[in-house]
């Protein structure tokens, strides 16, 4: 019998990465990952770390694993504990980051008087610049959390539900990863229709090419999948611009499914292969469906036709349109001066031409969950930018 030995945790973050990376890295995670369900009450913060103690340790085939220690926690930790508790998270954040001490106090009293019970998901593993902790708590979650959508088995349940739906790894197009959320973006290239009213008068911010001379939009798709409460396993239809490679996604039409079941008992948490082999049946049927729904050139002929409605209305006052804009959708003044910087490199004077300019300065953004999100705002960028120079033309 052996005790597991802790190994630095690697970082958590990927842009623009390919299939044997992620996949890496998810296998590495799946071998630190330990969810274990406690009584809320139990719930301490040390420092600002989360602290457990007084569990049993957790044996198995790979040895004896002692969950009790230090442990760091994630960015969206802050957000469960204010949740969970009902304490502002401006508050929460505050707190961390001038008086810790008393982010202790106040999390450690509300604690007491908690019931039930709450899941702590943890990757075990060492950090230099925290060496009295043992691990992250990536989330504070509900105990009627669904982990059966973990990332590695959904991945490779997506990519078998590509091959078997004719496609392959050359059709990924784009994986981003982030503490919270995965992206896997696909491009289908061949399943393409004229899109010239769309991109007439544009021209790409990244290759300078003319609408009029790359005027495709072609069929995609983009998976996405949280670990930690922060999104439902979706698959959403993408629709890409050629001249640009600008990706626009309609959420509305996308398949989802939240991680919510029944509640789990106290201690660690394991699924049955049976729980494990529906959840992946579930994901490759979910993308046959999409794949049929929206790899079509129906589908995106009836996209384009619905951008046309409001893509073509003149802009003349760019700047007023973009504060407007940006004031209504919460970009920030980096977001916005970026947004009418590719506006005026794109040439295209009209809603269409913010909804591109948008997208465009999405593929910039580093940060994985911003840009995806950033993105996925465009079309509501175009129709408040539409409905604006209508109103004040």
């Amino acid at each position: 019998m052996t005790t597991t030995t802790l190994s630095p945790l690697p970082t958590q973050t990927l842009r623009n990465a390919d299939i044997p990376t992620l996949v890496n890295l998810l296998q590495d995670n799946r071998s630190r990952t330990l969810d274990l369900v406690v009584p809320t009450n139990s719930i301490r913060f040390y420092q600002g770390n989360l602290s457990l103690g007084g569990h049993e340790a957790i044996l198995d085939e790979s040895g004896v694993t002692d969950v009790n220690g230090l442990y760091q926690t994630a960015h969206i930790v802050d957000q469960n504990i204010a949740d969970l508790f009902g304490i502002p998270v401006r508050y929460v954040r505050r707190m961390r980051a001038e008086k810790v001490s008393l982010l202790d106090t106040n999390v450690n009293a509300w604690a007491d008087d908690a019931e039930g019970t709450s899941l702590l998901r943890i990757l075990q593993g060492t950090d230099p610049n925290s060496p009295d902790t043992v691990g992250l708590v990536r989330a504070v979650l509900s105990s009627k959390y669904n982990l059966s959508f973990d990332h590695l088995d959904t991945v490779m349940s997506f990519l078998q539900g590509l091959r078997e739906a004719g496609l392959d790894a050359s059709n990924i197009s784009g994986i981003d990863l982030s503490n919270e959320r995965l992206y896997i973006s696909v491009n289908v290239p061949q399943i393409a229709i004229d899109a010239k009213e769309l991109v007439k008068g544009y021209r790409s911010p990244f290759n300078g090419l003319s609408g009029e001379e790359l005027p495709l939009m072609n069929a995609g798709l983009v998976f996405t999948n949280s670990e930690v409460g922060r999104g439902a396993f979706q698959i959403l239809p993408k629709a890409i611009l050629q001249v640009c490679t600008n990706g626009l996604t309609r959420a509305v039409d996308g398949f989802r499914k939240v991680h919510l079941g029944g509640r789990l008992q106290e201690g660690s948490v394991k699924w049955s292969s049976d729980t494990v082999k529906a959840s992946n049946a579930f994901v490759r049927a979910q993308v046959k469906d999409a794949v049929s729904s929206f790899l079509s050139e129906g589908y995106l002929e009836n996209l384009r036709d619905d951008l046309l409605k409001e893509a073509g209305v003149e802009i003349t006052d760019v700047v007023g349109t973009i504060e407007v804009v940006s004031k209504k959708l919460q970009y920030s003044a980096e977001e916005q001066d970026a947004i009418l910087a590719d506006f005026i490199k794109g040439g295209q004077v009209t809603s269409g031409g913010i909804l591109n300019a948008v997208t465009s300065v999405a593929q910039r953004i580093e940060d994985p969950d911003r840009s995806h999100d950033f993105n996925n705002s465009a079309l509501d960028a175009m129709k408040v930018a539409a409905r604006y120079a209508l109103a004040n033309a």
